[in-house]
């Protein structure tokens, strides 16, 4: 088994990442797509397996196009919203409407534009699964989920009518569990159909991934995601009490703690619970994150293979991931930016540090040899008349 290495530097990618932040200033955001063909092109030619280099092959001109598209959709909502407020409410609809379209050739088109070791990736997914994925899953998960959240208020709204109070309380519980229940299995449900989507619809030249994952795993990771956040709130609540507490024995007056504040002359105890509150309020949500990302990769990993016989695996943890993200937080809001770069390639060289390829049947080289011949011998694929790179988030 080989690790993916990623060999850029944050001072190397700092020349790149000012030079496209003072052009994005300059050309009042036009530069933006060339920006992020530099960015990407940076990071892929960076990336290294067996003395062998990804890249990325778009051009600032075809990422040009699609946001293009995005800032006249966002200036059209704006314009409309402003002049018919009342039309402001249906364009999110119908934009929502396009989302499994621009997803769908966003997957083609950044598929197509990359390639390993000179053999190009492809997307060959359909559009209308899209739809299912993107699109009915989501609304048939907020809609029967608004359902129960519904019925869970009508309950509580029984407790205090005397005799039915306990009905009224345990049907309030019941709501409550089947909410977040079926909350969890939605998004653990939409988890593993876009995943399934994204990676057995990708090929690797002619060679195709396949993908064997279950919703109840994915569930099983929100599930515990969610206790994760729970048990970081009460935790900072009780906290958040004892500094009540605290600041009702007379050592601070709320009423005029805002004043005091500005005057600075609040307890410097209180200030600095405050903030602890808050930066516990972030890492809460921030390891959160760091153990969904970290388990649902490593299970995607391990039950994902290239032409069955090449496998992967990821040992990215959710301590370390958090470790490289609260560090990174604190790096950049102490430079105001600057360390941006560095904050970005310290993401890249942890995760491709942890990904692993393995290719115990079959001689890796000799595949990847044999891809290149098959690549040169059918061609590059030929795009389609819209060959853009969809981008709405500006």
């Amino acid at each position: 088994m080989k690790q993916i290495q990623f060999n850029g530097s944050g001072n190397e990618f700092f020349k790149i990442w000012i030079v496209n932040v003072l052009l994005c200033i300059v050309t009042f955001g036009i530069y933006y797509p060339w920006a992020k063909v530099r960015t990407r092109r940076y990071f892929y030619a960076n990336l290294e397996y067996a003395d062998r280099y990804f890249d990325y092959h778009a051009t600032g001109k075809q990422l040009f196009l699609g946001y293009l598209i995005g800032v006249l959709i966002l200036l059209a909502i704006q314009i409309v919203g402003s002049i018919l407020p009342f039309i402001s409410i249906i364009l999110p609809v119908i934009l929502f409407a396009f989302v499994p379209w621009i997803i769908w050739r966003s997957l083609k088109f950044n598929m197509r534009m990359t390639s390993f070791s000179n053999v190009r990736f492809g997307f060959i997914g359909a559009l209308k699964p899209a739809y299912v994925i993107y699109m009915l899953i989501p609304i048939l998960g907020y809609v029967a989920t608004a359902l129960l959240i519904f019925g869970c208020l009508s309950s509580l709204s029984t407790i205090y009518e005397g005799a039915r109070s306990t009905f009224g309380l345990i049907a309030f519980i019941a709501a409550l569990i089947a909410a977040i229940g079926l909350g969890l299995f939605v998004f653990g449900l939409f988890i593993k159909k876009s995943s399934e989507y994204r990676i057995g619809q990708t090929r690797f030249g002619q060679g195709r991934f396949f993908t064997d994952i279950h919703t109840k795993k994915f569930v099983k990771i929100q599930f515990k995601r969610v206790l994760i956040i729970i048990g970081g709130l009460l935790l900072l609540t009780v906290l958040a009490g004892l500094l009540v507490v605290f600041a009702m024995s007379g050592e601070v007056n709320l009423t005029n703690m805002s004043s005091n504040m500005e005057r600075a002359d609040a307890s410097p105890w209180f200030i600095v619970g405050f903030l602890a509150l808050f930066a516990g309020f972030i890492a809460t949500f921030l390891f959160a994150t760091a153990y969904s990302f970290s388990r649902q990769r490593e299970y995607l990993f391990a039950n994902t293979t290239l032409d069955k016989a090449i496998t992967f695996k990821s040992t990215v943890s959710a301590r370390g991931y958090f470790y490289v993200l609260i560090t990174n937080m604190l790096l950049v809001l102490f430079t105001i930016g600057l360390a941006t770069p560095w904050a970005k390639v310290r993401v890249a060289r942890y995760v491709a540090d942890n990904s692993w390829i393995q290719s115990s049947e079959l001689d890796i080289n000799h595949y990847l040899t044999q891809k290149e011949q098959e690549q040169s011998a059918i061609g590059e694929e030929i795009g389609d008349v819209l060959d853009v790179d969809i981008d709405i988030a500006i």
